[in-house]
């Protein structure tokens, strides 16, 4: 399957496969940077080799509060059939992020469905990984958003964050603008507005604004902003 296919909650903070062999390469060129011109970036970039045939990266997804849904690099390996061959990372100096519009056309497998041929340590690489992403999990009123999933049809995919809100208000058109939210209250949302209203609504970007979940006859689901 395609990591376009596949919905965040299937992703978020469990080690994925991802294939590529163009990002692979790249991402392990990036280990073996020891010392790079960056006024000279491309050339010298382009000249390092890399020791191991890679095809794959072993990714940790995790969200990002303002970046949307990340995929931290833990390992790359090479896919060979059904089975993987994963190799160790020859240091933990950097934090390679990639992002999912970058990995939406790219072939995606969970960890059971190849096969490890070779001692790899899966147990401490997935530590590894949870303590780099620990501070993206530390608020627990974001915590409790993310799992809201009555407001998923909502959702920006490469943002689940964020969300589309409608605006009403006597003698102005609807408008859907994105907001991102903050606290899941009892019976509304508190998010802060993304966007600009083209009409004046009494509200500028940067505003705390209260939404409430509407469904309607037909069990569809949308998000109100609920204006003073």
């Amino acid at each position: 399957m395609l990591l376009k296919d596949v919905t965040f909650r299937n992703l978020l903070y469990t080690l994925i496969i991802v294939k590529s062999k163009k990002d692979a390469e790249y991402q392990e060129k990036l280990f073996n940077i020891d010392s790079i011109d960056i006024n000279n970036f491309e050339e010298e970039f382009d000249s390092i080799t890399i020791e191991n045939e890679v095809n794959a990266m072993l990714l940790f997804p995790y969200l990002d509060y303002t970046q949307g849904l990340s995929f931290l690099l833990v390992a790359n390996g090479l896919i060979e059939d059904n089975t993987i061959t994963f190799y160790e990372r020859p240091n933990f100096d950097t934090f390679q992020i990639l992002k999912k519009d970058n990995l939406n056309d790219k072939e995606v497998f969970y960890l059971n469905e190849l096969l490890i041929n070779n001692d790899f340590d899966l147990e401490f690489y997935a530590k590894y990984a949870i303590n780099q992403t620990e501070n993206y999990r530390n608020d627990a009123e974001v915590e409790m958003l993310r799992a809201f999933s009555e407001i998923d049809s909502c959702r920006n995919e490469d943002f689940p964050d964020d969300f589309l809100a409608f605006f009403f208000k006597e003698g102005l058109n609807p408008e859907g603008m994105w907001v991102r939210g903050k606290e899941l209250k009892k019976d509304h949302i508190l998010a802060e507005l993304l966007n600009q209203p083209s009409q004046d609504f009494g509200i500028n970007a940067g505003d705390m604004v209260k939404i409430v979940v509407y469904e309607d006859d037909l069990g569809e689901i949308s998000c109100i902003a609920e204006l003073r």
